[in-house]
Protein backbone atom coordinates (compact mmCIF):
# COMPACT_ATOMS: atom_id res chain seq x y z
CA UNK A 1 0.00 0.00 0.00
CA UNK A 2 2.63 2.49 0.62
CA UNK A 3 4.56 1.44 -2.66
CA UNK A 4 0.72 2.43 -4.42
CA UNK A 5 0.94 5.85 -2.20
CA UNK A 6 4.52 6.65 -2.97
CA UNK A 7 3.54 6.03 -6.90
CA UNK A 8 0.59 8.23 -6.59
CA UNK A 9 2.52 10.99 -5.09
CA UNK A 10 5.24 10.73 -7.87
CA UNK A 11 2.65 10.67 -10.43
CA UNK A 12 1.22 13.92 -8.90
CA UNK A 13 4.63 15.65 -8.56
CA UNK A 14 5.34 14.98 -12.65
CA UNK A 15 2.19 15.89 -13.66
CA UNK A 16 3.03 19.03 -11.95
CA UNK A 17 6.54 19.39 -13.18
CA UNK A 18 4.59 18.65 -16.71
CA UNK A 19 2.66 21.53 -16.35
CA UNK A 20 4.87 23.85 -15.32
CA UNK A 21 7.24 23.21 -18.29
CA UNK A 22 4.03 22.69 -20.77
CA UNK A 23 4.16 26.25 -22.54
CA UNK A 24 5.45 25.33 -25.91
CA UNK A 25 9.00 26.70 -26.84
CA UNK A 26 8.52 28.03 -29.89
CA UNK A 27 9.84 31.02 -31.84
CA UNK A 28 7.87 34.12 -31.67
CA UNK A 29 7.22 35.56 -34.94
CA UNK A 30 7.17 39.85 -35.06
CA UNK A 31 5.04 41.83 -37.29
CA UNK A 32 5.52 44.87 -39.59
CA UNK A 33 3.57 47.66 -37.75
CA UNK A 34 1.88 49.87 -40.48
CA UNK A 35 -0.69 51.93 -38.73
CA UNK A 36 -1.88 52.88 -35.67
CA UNK A 37 -5.86 54.11 -36.31
CA UNK A 38 -6.56 54.99 -32.90
CA UNK A 39 -3.29 57.61 -31.64
CA UNK A 40 -4.13 57.17 -27.84
CA UNK A 41 -8.24 57.82 -28.56
CA UNK A 42 -9.79 55.00 -27.53
CA UNK A 43 -12.18 53.14 -30.08
CA UNK A 44 -12.64 50.00 -31.70
CA UNK A 45 -11.82 48.94 -35.40
CA UNK A 46 -14.01 47.32 -37.39
CA UNK A 47 -11.63 45.87 -39.34
CA UNK A 48 -9.01 45.98 -42.52
CA UNK A 49 -8.54 44.59 -45.62
CA UNK A 50 -6.51 44.90 -48.72
CA UNK A 51 -7.82 47.25 -51.87
CA UNK A 52 -7.25 45.68 -55.54
CA UNK A 53 -4.55 48.58 -55.86
CA UNK A 54 -2.89 47.35 -53.06
CA UNK A 55 -4.24 50.39 -50.36
CA UNK A 56 -6.15 49.65 -47.41
CA UNK A 57 -9.67 49.74 -46.13
CA UNK A 58 -10.25 50.02 -42.50
CA UNK A 59 -13.25 50.77 -39.97
CA UNK A 60 -12.36 52.91 -37.51
CA UNK A 61 -15.38 53.69 -35.42
CA UNK A 62 -18.01 53.99 -37.73
CA UNK A 63 -16.33 55.41 -40.09
CA UNK A 64 -14.04 53.97 -43.12
CA UNK A 65 -10.60 54.94 -43.94
CA UNK A 66 -8.44 54.64 -47.36
CA UNK A 67 -4.67 54.30 -45.98
CA UNK A 68 -2.05 54.36 -48.12
CA UNK A 69 -0.28 50.72 -47.62
CA UNK A 70 3.48 51.75 -47.54
CA UNK A 71 3.21 54.96 -45.39
CA UNK A 72 0.37 53.90 -43.22
CA UNK A 73 -1.21 57.85 -44.20
CA UNK A 74 -5.06 58.23 -44.25
CA UNK A 75 -5.55 58.91 -47.84
CA UNK A 76 -9.32 59.87 -47.34
CA UNK A 77 -12.46 59.11 -45.91
CA UNK A 78 -15.36 57.58 -46.38
CA UNK A 79 -19.27 58.96 -44.65
CA UNK A 80 -19.87 58.49 -41.18
CA UNK A 81 -22.69 55.95 -40.19
CA UNK A 82 -22.79 57.89 -37.29
CA UNK A 83 -23.53 54.78 -35.09
CA UNK A 84 -21.61 54.41 -31.37
CA UNK A 85 -21.65 50.43 -32.48
CA UNK A 86 -20.44 49.14 -35.72
CA UNK A 87 -18.26 46.35 -36.45
CA UNK A 88 -17.75 42.95 -38.89
CA UNK A 89 -16.69 44.76 -41.88
CA UNK A 90 -15.73 43.62 -45.50
CA UNK A 91 -15.24 44.42 -48.46
CA UNK A 92 -15.93 42.81 -52.14
CA UNK A 93 -12.90 41.44 -53.97
CA UNK A 94 -13.60 44.10 -56.54
CA UNK A 95 -13.39 46.51 -54.09
CA UNK A 96 -16.14 48.78 -54.80
CA UNK A 97 -18.21 48.08 -52.21
CA UNK A 98 -17.51 48.27 -48.20
CA UNK A 99 -20.16 46.71 -45.75
CA UNK A 100 -20.29 46.99 -42.02
CA UNK A 101 -23.19 46.16 -38.94
CA UNK A 102 -24.47 49.04 -36.74
CA UNK A 103 -26.70 48.40 -34.12
CA UNK A 104 -29.81 47.12 -34.85
CA UNK A 105 -28.55 44.99 -36.39
CA UNK A 106 -28.37 46.95 -39.52
CA UNK A 107 -26.16 46.35 -42.51
CA UNK A 108 -24.56 49.51 -43.81
CA UNK A 109 -23.35 49.45 -47.56
CA UNK A 110 -20.76 52.15 -48.96
CA UNK A 111 -19.77 52.90 -52.46
CA UNK A 112 -15.68 52.90 -52.08
CA UNK A 113 -15.20 55.24 -54.67
CA UNK A 114 -17.38 58.01 -53.83
CA UNK A 115 -17.52 57.12 -50.11
CA UNK A 116 -21.30 57.72 -49.76
CA UNK A 117 -23.08 55.44 -48.19
CA UNK A 118 -26.04 53.23 -50.53
CA UNK A 119 -28.31 51.92 -48.58
CA UNK A 120 -29.36 50.42 -45.11
CA UNK A 121 -30.73 47.09 -44.59
CA UNK A 122 -32.22 45.43 -41.71
CA UNK A 123 -32.86 42.03 -39.93
CA UNK A 124 -29.13 40.99 -40.26
CA UNK A 125 -27.46 38.09 -38.88
CA UNK A 126 -24.42 37.53 -41.21
CA UNK A 127 -23.29 38.26 -44.70
CA UNK A 128 -20.92 37.75 -47.18
CA UNK A 129 -20.21 38.76 -50.75
CA UNK A 130 -19.91 36.23 -53.74
CA UNK A 131 -16.54 36.50 -55.00
CA UNK A 132 -16.83 38.07 -57.97
CA UNK A 133 -18.58 41.04 -55.92
CA UNK A 134 -22.09 41.24 -57.98
CA UNK A 135 -24.55 39.30 -54.82
CA UNK A 136 -24.42 39.85 -51.54
CA UNK A 137 -26.05 36.80 -49.23
CA UNK A 138 -27.58 37.93 -46.13
CA UNK A 139 -28.78 35.78 -43.48
CA UNK A 140 -31.35 36.83 -40.68
CA UNK A 141 -35.01 35.54 -39.60
CA UNK A 142 -37.60 34.14 -41.22
CA UNK A 143 -40.78 35.00 -39.56
CA UNK A 144 -42.73 34.25 -42.90
CA UNK A 145 -41.29 31.08 -44.27
CA UNK A 146 -39.40 32.88 -47.09
CA UNK A 147 -36.25 32.06 -46.74
CA UNK A 148 -33.69 32.53 -44.06
CA UNK A 149 -30.55 33.41 -47.13
CA UNK A 150 -31.31 36.69 -48.96
CA UNK A 151 -29.30 37.44 -52.03
CA UNK A 152 -29.13 41.23 -52.48
CA UNK A 153 -27.89 42.59 -56.28
CA UNK A 154 -24.82 44.94 -55.97
CA UNK A 155 -25.53 46.84 -58.74
CA UNK A 156 -29.15 47.65 -58.12
CA UNK A 157 -29.05 46.82 -54.02
CA UNK A 158 -32.14 45.37 -54.88
CA UNK A 159 -33.11 41.76 -53.44
CA UNK A 160 -33.73 39.07 -56.07
CA UNK A 161 -33.84 35.80 -54.15
CA UNK A 162 -34.56 34.11 -51.01
CA UNK A 163 -33.74 30.53 -50.32
CA UNK A 164 -33.19 27.92 -46.78
CA UNK A 165 -36.26 27.25 -45.10
CA UNK A 166 -34.83 27.47 -41.56
CA UNK A 167 -36.10 29.38 -38.59
CA UNK A 168 -33.29 31.96 -38.59
CA UNK A 169 -30.05 32.04 -40.44
CA UNK A 170 -26.72 33.36 -38.20
CA UNK A 171 -23.24 33.57 -39.43
CA UNK A 172 -22.38 32.17 -43.27
CA UNK A 173 -19.96 32.31 -45.73
CA UNK A 174 -19.09 31.55 -49.20
CA UNK A 175 -16.37 29.23 -50.73
CA UNK A 176 -13.51 30.89 -52.98
CA UNK A 177 -14.81 29.54 -56.07
CA UNK A 178 -18.85 30.99 -55.44
CA UNK A 179 -20.33 27.77 -55.63
CA UNK A 180 -21.26 26.55 -52.02
CA UNK A 181 -22.07 28.55 -49.13
CA UNK A 182 -21.65 27.21 -45.34
CA UNK A 183 -24.54 28.41 -42.77
CA UNK A 184 -25.01 28.47 -38.86
CA UNK A 185 -28.87 27.69 -38.64
CA UNK A 186 -31.73 26.63 -36.53
CA UNK A 187 -33.55 24.12 -38.32
CA UNK A 188 -37.49 24.59 -38.47
CA UNK A 189 -39.20 22.60 -36.39
CA UNK A 190 -42.24 20.75 -34.86
CA UNK A 191 -43.86 19.84 -31.86
CA UNK A 192 -42.02 16.59 -31.31
CA UNK A 193 -38.65 17.94 -32.16
CA UNK A 194 -37.17 20.31 -30.23
CA UNK A 195 -35.14 23.59 -32.00
CA UNK A 196 -31.68 22.34 -32.94
CA UNK A 197 -28.70 24.64 -34.17
CA UNK A 198 -26.67 23.33 -37.09
CA UNK A 199 -24.12 23.96 -39.67
CA UNK A 200 -25.45 23.28 -43.07
CA UNK A 201 -23.46 23.58 -46.49
CA UNK A 202 -25.52 24.63 -49.52
CA UNK A 203 -25.01 24.38 -52.90
CA UNK A 204 -25.55 27.19 -55.14
CA UNK A 205 -27.04 25.50 -57.95
CA UNK A 206 -29.30 23.38 -56.07
CA UNK A 207 -30.79 25.91 -53.28
CA UNK A 208 -33.61 23.72 -52.23
CA UNK A 209 -31.12 20.69 -50.56
CA UNK A 210 -28.25 20.88 -48.14
CA UNK A 211 -26.26 18.79 -46.17
CA UNK A 212 -26.18 18.95 -42.39
CA UNK A 213 -22.31 19.20 -41.59
CA UNK A 214 -23.02 19.20 -37.79
CA UNK A 215 -26.01 19.76 -35.29
CA UNK A 216 -24.52 21.11 -32.01
CA UNK A 217 -26.07 23.35 -28.75
CA UNK A 218 -26.09 26.86 -29.66
CA UNK A 219 -22.63 28.49 -29.00
CA UNK A 220 -21.01 28.99 -32.76
CA UNK A 221 -19.34 32.63 -32.68
CA UNK A 222 -17.59 32.46 -36.12
CA UNK A 223 -17.53 30.06 -39.16
CA UNK A 224 -14.94 30.52 -42.02
CA UNK A 225 -14.01 28.92 -45.40
CA UNK A 226 -10.45 28.05 -45.94
CA UNK A 227 -8.30 30.13 -48.74
CA UNK A 228 -8.45 26.69 -50.92
CA UNK A 229 -12.39 25.91 -50.29
CA UNK A 230 -11.78 22.33 -48.90
CA UNK A 231 -12.21 23.15 -44.77
CA UNK A 232 -14.13 25.17 -42.69
CA UNK A 233 -13.40 26.64 -39.30
CA UNK A 234 -15.64 27.66 -36.26
CA UNK A 235 -14.97 28.83 -32.63
CA UNK A 236 -17.34 27.00 -30.34
CA UNK A 237 -18.04 28.85 -26.52
CA UNK A 238 -21.23 28.47 -24.88
CA UNK A 239 -19.44 29.37 -21.51
CA UNK A 240 -19.09 26.01 -20.51
CA UNK A 241 -17.29 24.32 -23.15
CA UNK A 242 -14.21 25.94 -25.99
CA UNK A 243 -13.20 24.97 -28.85
CA UNK A 244 -12.27 24.92 -32.45
CA UNK A 245 -13.69 22.91 -34.59
CA UNK A 246 -12.28 22.27 -38.09
CA UNK A 247 -14.28 19.96 -40.47
CA UNK A 248 -12.53 19.12 -44.24
CA UNK A 249 -15.28 18.90 -46.39
CA UNK A 250 -13.78 16.50 -48.54
CA UNK A 251 -12.73 13.65 -46.28
CA UNK A 252 -15.55 14.63 -43.98
CA UNK A 253 -12.73 14.75 -40.91
CA UNK A 254 -13.33 15.92 -37.65
CA UNK A 255 -10.35 18.29 -35.70
CA UNK A 256 -11.16 19.35 -32.71
CA UNK A 257 -8.51 22.23 -30.49
CA UNK A 258 -10.13 22.31 -26.84
CA UNK A 259 -9.64 24.81 -24.77
CA UNK A 260 -9.28 22.02 -22.02
CA UNK A 261 -6.20 20.55 -23.69
CA UNK A 262 -4.69 23.92 -24.31
CA UNK A 263 -4.73 24.40 -21.00
CA UNK A 264 -3.17 21.71 -19.52
CA UNK A 265 -0.20 22.45 -22.56
CA UNK A 266 0.34 25.72 -21.37
CA UNK A 267 -0.24 25.18 -18.09
CA UNK A 268 -2.87 28.23 -17.26
CA UNK A 269 -7.07 27.73 -17.19
CA UNK A 270 -7.62 29.09 -20.66
CA UNK A 271 -10.86 31.64 -20.17
CA UNK A 272 -11.64 32.68 -23.98
CA UNK A 273 -10.19 31.38 -27.20
CA UNK A 274 -9.90 33.95 -29.86
CA UNK A 275 -11.97 33.70 -33.43
CA UNK A 276 -9.76 31.15 -36.10
CA UNK A 277 -7.95 33.10 -39.25
CA UNK A 278 -6.67 30.68 -41.86
CA UNK A 279 -3.32 31.86 -43.16
CA UNK A 280 -3.48 29.18 -45.48
CA UNK A 281 -5.16 25.51 -46.06
CA UNK A 282 -2.73 24.17 -43.29
CA UNK A 283 -2.56 27.22 -41.00
CA UNK A 284 -4.91 29.58 -38.94
CA UNK A 285 -4.41 31.69 -36.34
CA UNK A 286 -6.33 32.12 -33.00
CA UNK A 287 -5.44 34.16 -29.64
CA UNK A 288 -6.44 32.22 -25.77
CA UNK A 289 -6.22 34.44 -22.99
CA UNK A 290 -6.30 33.49 -19.49
CA UNK A 291 -8.69 35.15 -16.57
CA UNK A 292 -7.83 37.98 -15.29
CA UNK A 293 -6.38 38.18 -18.81
CA UNK A 294 -2.94 38.71 -17.41
CA UNK A 295 -1.75 35.75 -19.96
CA UNK A 296 -2.08 36.17 -23.76
CA UNK A 297 -1.12 34.09 -26.72
CA UNK A 298 -1.38 34.55 -30.17
CA UNK A 299 -0.79 31.54 -31.68
CA UNK A 300 -0.05 30.05 -35.83
CA UNK A 301 -1.28 26.30 -35.18
CA UNK A 302 -0.65 23.80 -38.05
CA UNK A 303 -3.64 21.51 -38.99
CA UNK A 304 -2.24 18.47 -39.92
CA UNK A 305 -0.02 18.38 -37.37
CA UNK A 306 -2.44 19.92 -34.51
CA UNK A 307 0.51 21.65 -32.66
CA UNK A 308 1.50 25.21 -31.92
CA UNK A 309 4.23 26.60 -34.73
CA UNK A 310 4.99 29.99 -33.86
CA UNK A 311 4.10 32.66 -31.36
CA UNK A 312 2.83 35.68 -33.36
CA UNK A 313 3.60 39.04 -31.91
CA UNK A 314 0.36 40.99 -32.35
CA UNK A 315 -2.90 41.16 -30.92
CA UNK A 316 -5.14 40.57 -33.69
CA UNK A 317 -8.84 39.67 -33.16
CA UNK A 318 -10.53 41.57 -35.66
CA UNK A 319 -9.62 40.67 -38.71
CA UNK A 320 -7.14 38.58 -41.49
CA UNK A 321 -6.80 39.68 -45.05
CA UNK A 322 -4.60 37.97 -47.46
CA UNK A 323 -3.18 39.14 -50.52
CA UNK A 324 -0.67 37.49 -52.41
CA UNK A 325 1.85 36.27 -49.59
CA UNK A 326 1.17 38.85 -47.38
CA UNK A 327 -1.36 39.05 -44.61
CA UNK A 328 -3.01 42.26 -43.40
CA UNK A 329 -3.60 41.72 -39.38
CA UNK A 330 -5.81 44.30 -37.04
CA UNK A 331 -6.52 44.67 -33.76
CA UNK A 332 -9.85 46.17 -31.69
CA UNK A 333 -7.35 48.73 -30.79
CA UNK A 334 -6.80 49.78 -34.28
CA UNK A 335 -3.27 48.67 -34.83
CA UNK A 336 -2.65 47.86 -38.31
CA UNK A 337 0.38 45.17 -39.15
CA UNK A 338 1.82 43.28 -41.90
CA UNK A 339 2.87 39.51 -41.92
CA UNK A 340 4.68 37.18 -44.51
CA UNK A 341 3.13 33.75 -44.86
CA UNK A 342 6.44 32.57 -44.99
CA UNK A 343 7.30 34.58 -41.55
CA UNK A 344 9.69 36.66 -43.29
CA UNK A 345 9.83 40.78 -42.96
CA UNK A 346 7.98 42.88 -45.75
CA UNK A 347 8.57 46.14 -44.66
CA UNK A 348 12.36 46.48 -44.77
CA UNK A 349 12.05 49.36 -46.94
CA UNK A 350 9.51 51.33 -45.54
CA UNK A 351 10.19 53.60 -42.98
CA UNK A 352 8.25 53.92 -39.54
CA UNK A 353 4.76 55.12 -38.95
CA UNK A 354 5.24 58.25 -37.10
CA UNK A 355 2.03 57.30 -35.34
CA UNK A 356 3.74 54.17 -33.57
CA UNK A 357 6.85 55.72 -33.15
CA UNK A 358 8.73 58.67 -33.38
CA UNK A 359 12.28 59.66 -31.15
CA UNK A 360 13.37 63.34 -29.94
CA UNK A 361 15.34 64.77 -27.42
CA UNK A 362 16.62 61.47 -26.20
CA UNK A 363 13.32 60.14 -25.86
CA UNK A 364 10.56 57.77 -28.08
CA UNK A 365 7.44 58.33 -27.97
CA UNK A 366 4.85 54.57 -28.00
CA UNK A 367 1.07 54.55 -29.03
CA UNK A 368 -0.10 51.25 -27.78
CA UNK A 369 -3.92 50.24 -28.30
CA UNK A 370 -2.92 47.37 -24.91
CA UNK A 371 -1.73 47.83 -21.52
CA UNK A 372 1.34 45.62 -20.69
CA UNK A 373 4.83 45.45 -18.55
CA UNK A 374 7.76 44.85 -21.05
CA UNK A 375 11.36 45.33 -21.17
CA UNK A 376 12.59 48.01 -23.79
CA UNK A 377 15.98 47.60 -25.95
CA UNK A 378 17.52 49.13 -29.04
CA UNK A 379 19.44 47.78 -31.24
CA UNK A 380 20.92 49.01 -34.19
CA UNK A 381 20.79 47.39 -37.78
CA UNK A 382 23.19 45.01 -37.56
CA UNK A 383 21.17 43.53 -34.72
CA UNK A 384 24.28 44.52 -31.64
CA UNK A 385 22.24 46.32 -28.78
CA UNK A 386 22.47 49.71 -27.83
CA UNK A 387 21.11 50.00 -25.01
CA UNK A 388 18.72 48.24 -22.21
CA UNK A 389 15.75 50.53 -21.45
CA UNK A 390 14.83 48.56 -18.53
CA UNK A 391 11.06 47.28 -17.70
CA UNK A 392 8.52 49.47 -17.48
CA UNK A 393 4.27 49.76 -17.70
CA UNK A 394 2.67 50.90 -20.86
CA UNK A 395 -0.45 52.00 -20.91
CA UNK A 396 -3.17 52.06 -23.91
CA UNK A 397 -2.03 55.65 -25.72
CA UNK A 398 0.49 57.10 -25.56
CA UNK A 399 3.98 56.14 -23.85
CA UNK A 400 7.70 58.20 -23.29
CA UNK A 401 10.65 56.33 -22.99
CA UNK A 402 13.49 57.52 -21.55
CA UNK A 403 16.46 56.71 -23.54
CA UNK A 404 18.89 58.48 -21.31
CA UNK A 405 22.00 58.31 -23.82
CA UNK A 406 22.74 60.45 -27.18
CA UNK A 407 22.43 57.95 -30.28
CA UNK A 408 24.42 58.88 -33.07
CA UNK A 409 22.62 59.65 -36.52
CA UNK A 410 21.21 56.24 -37.95
CA UNK A 411 18.36 53.94 -38.01
CA UNK A 412 17.53 51.67 -35.03
CA UNK A 413 14.80 49.00 -33.45
CA UNK A 414 12.94 49.38 -30.37
CA UNK A 415 12.14 45.73 -29.46
CA UNK A 416 9.36 45.59 -26.21
CA UNK A 417 9.35 42.31 -25.60
CA UNK A 418 7.71 40.56 -22.02
CA UNK A 419 6.81 36.66 -21.26
CA UNK A 420 4.25 36.63 -24.04
CA UNK A 421 3.96 39.58 -26.39
CA UNK A 422 7.22 40.77 -28.84
CA UNK A 423 6.88 44.19 -30.28
CA UNK A 424 9.95 45.31 -32.79
CA UNK A 425 9.98 48.78 -34.55
CA UNK A 426 12.20 51.08 -36.43
CA UNK A 427 12.71 54.30 -35.97
CA UNK A 428 15.10 57.10 -37.40
CA UNK A 429 17.93 59.46 -35.87
CA UNK A 430 18.29 62.57 -37.88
Amino acid sequence: MRAKHLLIIAAVIIAAITQLQAQPAVETINVDTLAYLGKGVAGEAGGAFFLPDGNIIALWKDTPLIIDSKSGEILRTLESCNSESVGRAKVSKDGKRFIATKMGPELVIWDVETGKILTNSGNIHGYCFSPDGTKLYISGGNPNNYGAIRVVDMNTLEEIERFGKFSSGFLIDISPDGQTIVAYVTKEHNQSDPITSQIVQINLNDKKNYTVVETMEPGIKSLQFSPDGKQIALLYDNGNYIYIYIYDLETKEKKYIRSEELSILFGFDIAVMGNPFYLDGNTILFSIIDFPFKKYYFLDWNISENMVKNYIGFNTNRSIDIKDSIALLCSQGGLLGFLNKNFVSVKDNIPTNESILTYNNNQLEFNSDIAFIAESTIYDTTGKQIANLGTEAFLVGRNTIQVNQPLPIGVYLLTIKNDTNQFSYKFIVE
